[in-house]
Formats: structure tokens, C-alpha cells, sequence
């Protein structure tokens, strides 16, 4: 049951890189109702087709969650730190939307417990095997 809800919980947190990345991707920054110049659209496309390849890269550890640890590490390194330079942008700005808090509490919080999740259910499955 445990593995399921987990299979569950990152098909949603892969849901969302999907969704928010393919959109920002599509929409650049007229996404996010920023109108600039192509250097800053050219920017946010990319961080968004980083983002779109995350959610992708979730979803291919569903069918195997309990074996996909690497993977979970990889991408829980990339959104970490990712999520500590946008806390430094906070810190030094202040936090600008709603939208960039929540993607704190994500990125800092809701994606490492994610992490430690798969270790869990790894450990389970291991010493399942075992026995």
C-alpha cells in the first residue's frame, strides 16, 4: 500500500514539472505576465524545459519506484538546489508571489520528504527480498 501511495505521490509531483514546464515552455514569459526582451523569454523557456524534463523523469520511475533511487536522488539534488538560490532571491528581495512560495515549500520541504519516502520504501522492498 505504502509503494502505491508513494507511485502516487509522484505521479502528481510529476504531474506538476509537466504541466508548469510544457506551459512555460510553451507560453515563455507572457506564462508568468512578464513581457520583456527574448534574452528573459529565452531564459525561462529553458528553466521550464528543465522543469518539464523533471516531471518527465518522475513519471519514468513509477513502474520501479522502489529501484529508482538514483534517479530520485539526481533530481531531488537538481530541485534543491535550485529551490536555495530562489530562497537566496527571497531572502534578498522578498518573495514576490504566491506562485514562488509555494515552489519554496516544494523545492525545500515537500520534494527531499518525497525523497526520503522512495529510501523507505526501497529499504522495505530490500529487506522483503531478504527474507
Amino acid at each position: 500500500m505504502e509503494r502505491k501511495l508513494l507511485q502516487i505521490a509522484v505521479a502528481l509531483a510529476g504531474l506538476v514539472g509537466v504541466s508548469f514546464g510544457l506551459a512555460g515552455v510553451v507560453f515563455g514569459t507572457a506564462f508568468v505576465d512578464i513581457f520583456d526582451d527574448g534574452a528573459i523569454d529565452s531564459s525561462v523557456r529553458f528553466f521550464k524545459g528543465m522543469l518539464l524534463a523533471i516531471g518527465l523523469i518522475y513519471w519514468s520511475c513509477i513502474p520501479d519506484i522502489e529501484r529508482r533511487g538514483e534517479r530520485i536522488s539526481l533530481v531531488t539534488f537538481i530541485l534543491v538546489c535550485g529551490a536555495a538560490s530562489r530562497l537566496m532571491a527571497v531572502i534578498g528581495h522578498g518573495v514576490a508571489t504566491l506562485g514562488i512560495l509555494v515552489s519554496l515549500i516544494a523545492g525545500l520541504i515537500l520534494v527531499p520528504l518525497l525523497w526520503l519516502w522512495q529510501r523507505h520504501v526501497a529499504e522495505v522492498a530490500h529487506r522483503s527480498a531478504l527474507t
